[in-house]
């Protein structure tokens, strides 16, 4: 990545900064994983911290996909963003390296605010995770995700795609087409495999069919998304309900004179219990559940 397309540079080590950074129980924090076929996937992971400057680990209190994932493809990438504004994010690229079901990280997640008043639900598996490649911390203005939301009430009704067919269901539409609401793409870096996120609040659905987002913000990191990839963008509202939708990125194209980087929607995966699972396209038939375990 050369200085001329980016304002910053990735560094082999996360600073002391920000692993002080990653510490806050109440933050974003997602992990990117690899599928089988090659796409991201994100995955939110609240039990998630660095420990040293080349060293993340992140906790499972359930059986998902990215813990499939990750233990077949250890290449990942993690994203940390904070809660208040100004609004702060750090990106991290990562190699999966080793579990263990005991140790002070393990004592360390069961004892936060999310875990320690759980009975039932405890964080079972520590994933450690060595350091490959981190940004510093990173502003997200909020300017730019105000022009963006501007641009979208004026151009993403021009990105309809007058498809009869309705991929996202009514709670993805709601989730993808609200004016504020956490939203992050996820893309392989062609450079060198690793998962990469950014985040686009700006990014809304243009109908059922079609992600839009215009570059109003983070437009260097934007644009190095590859033309005809597979990505993946998670979304999340204030109540935590979360889906990751699936699709190819088309690349930049203008509605009604205005510029949106467009994603057609391809698969749409439910990450909210009881049952993480795709949701889009249909599944004709899901296998009876016989055995409940975390």
């Amino acid at each position: 990545m050369s200085k001329s397309k980016r304002k910053f540079e990735w560094s082999s080590e996360i600073s002391e900064e920000g692993i002080e950074f990653t510490q806050p129980d109440i933050m974003l924090k997602l992990i990117s994983t690899i599928d089988e076929r090659g796409w991201p996937h994100v995955t939110l992971i609240a039990s998630n911290r660095a420990i040293s400057k080349d060293k993340i680990v992140w906790g499972a209190f359930t059986e998902g996909s990215s813990k499939k994932y990750v233990k077949k493809r250890p290449k990942q990438g993690i994203f940390y963003m904070n809660t208040k504004m100004p609004f702060k994010f750090l990106q991290v690229k990562a190699d999966f390296s080793h579990t263990t079901k005991e140790g002070e990280d393990l004592e360390h997640f069961n004892q936060t605010q999310l875990m320690r008043y759980f009975t039932y639900v405890r964080v079972h598996t520590a994933y450690y995770n060595n350091i490959v490649a981190a940004t510093p911390i990173r502003n997200l203005p909020m300017f730019g995700i105000v022009k963006g939301i501007i641009k979208d009430i004026v151009g993403k009704g021009g990105a309809k795609t007058k498809l009869n067919e309705k991929r996202l269901n009514v709670i993805g539409l709601k989730l993808f087409a609200a004016p504020i609401a956490v939203r992050v793409i996820s893309y392989i870096d062609p450079a060198d495999g690793y998962p990469t996120m950014i985040p686009a609040i700006q990014l809304q659905a243009a109908d059922h069919n079609r992600l839009v987002f215009p570059p109003s913000i983070l437009k260097e990191d934007l644009y190095q998304i590859p033309v005809d990839s597979k990505v993946a963008v998670f979304g999340m509202n204030f109540d935590f309900y979360n889906q990751v939708v699936k699709g190819t990125f088309t690349g930049f194209k203008k509605f009604r004179g205005i510029k949106f980087g467009v994603i057609e929607i391809e698969e749409i995966y439910n990450s909210t219990p009881p049952v993480p699972r795709v949701i889009y396209p249909r599944v004709e038939s899901v296998p009876k559940v016989t055995d409940f375990h975390l």
